[in-house]
């Protein structure tokens, strides 16, 4: 269909063409954030947690057994099959089959492309549509084309507009091209931004396949901190999609690097991941196709099934434990891969010895949680952390009854020393007492205070030193944003007096003000208690 059938060989076609833009290793400022979208209805009806397999079983193999099957590797959305054909009695179909499973779709329907707001007359027919599927509990929302190019964008309004008016519980949704088909990296952030700005959608999502047969284009971070840095700018949750089935260029996946592409996209505070391919492909000499999960054919399931399934069971839990917390900054030390920020000694971590992505986060209550990966995609490895400050370590543990379980740590000078031995690509979360009161990520050498503390009228918001331009937002205990100012340079001091953007005032609890420039990042905790 014109609009909706956009799939991999648009994708595989981009990627193949930009090979030269792989190259480019340039640091730009960071630019001038988007403008805050007012929040979409349609991200209250988003799982916790996202796990998805690209793409669903195929019309033929819709069957409870086949949706079972696809929930049991610990998968709760479907997105569409290959050659979806888009229409009324297969949608159903896969509705009905997947919701004793539990699992929840997001659905193509071809007669969107009929639907135009210039013709009132088709109006009626996105009305049918609507009432077709809008109360059924396995639909999740709209699928509108894979990588949509910047002209479609438009058009994506419009239909986005119109599914919202009518439909606002069910986000519409596309995946978006990743970091490799743009030259430089403002290109990849301004290609989002302008997305976010023209299509208003629920979430933001993108995929980037960095593992090439013969080695790494070496953006996979630069796309998952450019991919959260839009969405944190929006007030948006975001997906990342990743690499499982060989295709083309790209190698086939272990464990190993599975996990480790799954590992740094929840370091930067991801709400759900991707696997690409669940239903293998038709074979196909020009994009030499691997197996996927589900094997074309026969139906049978691959070594990457028991793969998807293995890591889902220590994946799902934590990811739904994280979509609790603030995401508060993601650090990377051993080294620093192409746009990522350098781990940097503050108020939590002191010192940390080996490869390792740091993704810091907090709860509710102020309490610290640390996600730590080993960068090491091809070898275990054993990653010290030394805690500022005597504190107690727990490690996220979703056998034990209160879902952690203590970890061994030892006195240092400084305060606490933990060791973790990390599988290849390997991850723990662990949970800090001692509470968090400000972070510094990277080469961050602004300053921000807030006063007072607590705080019951307004809070004073103090920046000093910003490299560039710099974003000042004020998070709630879940992460989300809920108040944001564009900062050039040193600025008076800014007021926040408890209100959202929107203008509503805010709950009493735990905020979190987070200036990010052109260097890194700094936090400062606020309690706020709710005056008026």
């Amino acid at each position: 269909m014109e609009a909706l059938r956009i799939l991999l060989p648009l994708a595989l076609s981009c990627t193949l063409a930009a090979a030269t833009a792989a190259g480019d290793r340039a640091r730009p400022r960071t630019a001038a954030p988007a403008a805050p979208a007012t929040p979409h209805p349609g991200q209250a009806s988003l799982p916790r947690f996202t796990l998805f397999g690209w793409v669903a079983p195929p019309a033929d193999s819709t069957t409870p057994g086949r949706y079972a099957e696809l929930a049991g590797a610990g998968l709760n959305v479907t997105v569409l099959a290959w050659e979806d054909p888009g229409t009324v009695a297969p949608n159903l179909a896969r509705l009905e089959v997947s919701e004793p499973a539990g699992v929840r779709n997001l659905l193509l329907d071809n007669r969107l492309d009929e639907v135009r707001e210039s013709d009132p007359g088709s109006l009626a027919i996105l009305d049918a549509i609507v009432a077709t599927y809008r109360d059924h509990p396995a639909f999740l929302g709209w699928y509108l084309g894979d990588e949509p190019t910047e002209d479609r964008f438009p058009r994506l309004a419009e239909w986005f507009r119109l599914l919202r008016e009518r439909d606002p519980l069910h986000p519409a949704w596309n995946n978006l091209m990743g970091r490799v088909v743009f030259p430089s990296r403002e290109a990849f952030l301004e290609h989002l931004r302008r997305y976010v700005r023209e299509v208003r959608p629920a979430l933001l999502c993108t995929d980037h396949y960095d593992h090439l047969q013969n080695g790494e284009r070496g953006q996979f971070i630069e796309n998952v901190a450019g991919t959260a840095l839009v969405a944190r700018e929006s007030g948006l949750p975001f997906w990342g999609i990743v690499l499982l089935t060989q295709h083309g260029p790209f190698r086939d996946v272990d464990d190993g690097l599975l996990a480790w592409q799954v590992a740094q996209w929840l370091s930067y505070g991801a709400r759900g991941i991707g696997y690409f391919t669940y239903w293998s492909p038709a074979p196909d000499p020009q994009v030499s196709w691997g197996e996927g999960m589900i094997r074309w054919g026969s139906g049978e399931r691959t070594a990457h099934y028991e793969r998807v399934r293995r890591l889902n069971l220590a994946v799902a839990p934590l990811g739904e434990t994280l979509a609790d917390l603030a995401w508060l900054g993601t650090e990377h030390a051993g080294g620093t891969p192409l746009g990522g920020t350098a781990f940097t000694p503050d108020s939590l971590l002191v010192a940390v010895q080996g490869r390792a992505t740091l993704g810091q986060f907090a709860d509710a209550g102020g309490r610290a949680h640390l996600f730590v990966a080993n960068r090491d995609s091809a070898a275990p490895r054993d990653i010290v952390l030394e805690l500022a400050g005597e504190r107690d370590v727990e490690r996220f543990d979703a056998t034990a009854p209160s879902g952690w379980s203590r970890a061994a740590s030892a006195p240092t000078p400084r305060g606490r020393r933990v060791e973790l031995a990390l599988e290849a690509g390997g991850f723990a979360l662990l949970r800090l007492s001692g509470g968090c009161d400000g972070l510094v990520s990277g080469g961050c050498r602004a300053t921000l205070r807030a006063a007072p503390e607590p705080a019951g009228v307004s809070v004073r918001l103090a920046a000093q030193g910003v490299t560039g331009r710099g974003t000042l937002a004020v998070l709630d205990a879940g992460g989300r944003r809920v108040w944001s100012r564009s900062l050039a340079g040193d600025a008076p001091v800014v007021v926040w007096d408890g209100r959202a953007d929107e203008g509503e005032r805010v709950r009493p609890g735990i905020y979190w003000a987070r200036l990010e420039d052109a260097r890194g990042s700094v936090v400062r905790r606020i309690t706020w208690l709710g005056g008026r």
